[in-house]
């Protein structure tokens, strides 16, 4: 099998042996393929090795018949990209989720174009909370695990007024006791706004991060996401100092 000049991102990379890498990489007509690049990081006879952007398409090349293909050609399409602070978390971020869930040689073309999109609103604009969140849920759509918001595991449309719980791989179901819900109830009217895509107000977001969150960490099976822990690691790192600038200030 011999693939040349397909479309496609780099989504992990790994080193391998003393010269080579293990990359991963998701391609608009073979979805997620796994390659070994050899030679990669060897310099050429100008001391540069061969570079690899992740956030940036390529048109790559790949050989082999095994389920690790061999890297034949990795040309950046674009002039490369290079995310800072808040967009980089969240390339990091949707990158290992496609990492993660992805299954190899599965094309999902429309998520393709959805995904290169956002990527270009990251660079371009930064990170936009609402577009992450469709394409969370336009990624499960893609595996089968769509979610069902305007109806309740009964059949029932969903009412404004009620407080319902989001279950994996059973849906939405109305909570037992409406005058003391718990903390993750979700409200009826934000599930209607999420489903026709109005994220004006910020209840609407926290309740479609709240679903989001728990269906992919139900799909993920207990593995945990590293760029979250990165993430968790910046915030209290910016905490700290933070705190630290309000101490100095309030010492003069």
């Amino acid at each position: 099998m011999r693939i040349e000049a397909e479309p496609g991102f780099v989504l992990h990379v790994t080193p391998y042996r003393e010269t080579s890498l293990l990359v991963d990489l998701y391609s608009r007509n073979h979805g997620r393929v796994r390659c070994v690049a050899k030679g990669f990081r060897k310099p050429n006879k100008q001391g540069i090795s061969r570079a690899l952007f992740p956030y940036t398409e390529h048109h790559f090349g790949w050989q082999g018949n095994g389920e690790l293909k061999t890297l034949t050609r990795a040309d950046a399409i674009q002039a490369p990209v290079f995310l800072r602070a808040e967009a980089l978390f969240t390339g990091l971020y949707i990158n290992e989720l496609l990492h993660r869930l992805l299954h190899d040689y599965d094309a999902h073309e429309y998520f393709y174009q959805q995904y290169r999109k956002f990527i270009l609103q990251l660079a371009n604009h930064g990170p936009d909370e609402p577009m992450l969140r469709h394409l969370e849920m336009s990624l499960l759509e893609e595996l089968g695990y769509g979610l069902v918001l305007d109806l309740d595991s009964q059949g029932s449309a969903i009412d404004s007024e009620l407080l319902y719980q989001y279950i994996p791989e059973q849906g939405l179901r109305l909570l037992s006791n409406q005058q003391r819900p718990d903390a993750n109830a979700l409200k009826g009217a934000d599930l209607i706004a999420l489903v026709n895509g109005d994220y004006s107000l910020p209840s609407v977001l926290r309740t479609a991060k709240q679903i989001n969150r728990g269906v992919i960490d139900f799909y993920l099976g207990g593995r945990q996401l590293h760029s979250r822990e990165l993430y968790r690691q910046h915030l209290m790192s910016a905490d700290e100092k933070s705190d630290s600038l309000q101490q100095q200030a309030e010492q003069k």
